[in-house]
């Protein structure tokens, strides 16, 4: 039996900076604030960028993830190029 080669896809890692992090309070609902945290980083080659996470379910490791989804979703943008 020929056993197939599991190929491990590298993971990619982005140097990041984080420009900014602030708490901002809303009130999405009357009377019932909502804190999020305001997330700004910048990587090379790409525009700053912004990700919003809810306070309740901050850490460094989601912040991480949610960073690097974001990287990964404009990376794979596509502009569209018209002619004016």
């Amino acid at each position: 039996m020929i056993m197939a080669k599991e190929e491990k896809k590298e993971e990619v890692k982005y140097e990041v900076e984080i420009l900014d992090r602030t708490e901002v309070t809303t009130f999405p609902k009357l009377r019932e604030p909502f804190v999020s945290v305001i997330v700004t980083y910048v990587t090379p080659n790409l525009p700053p960028s912004t990700i919003t996470i809810p306070k309740a379910e901050y850490t460094k490791e989601l912040e991480a993830k949610l960073i690097r989804e974001d990287i990964e979703r404009r990376l794979a943008f596509k502009a569209e190029v018209i002619k004016v």
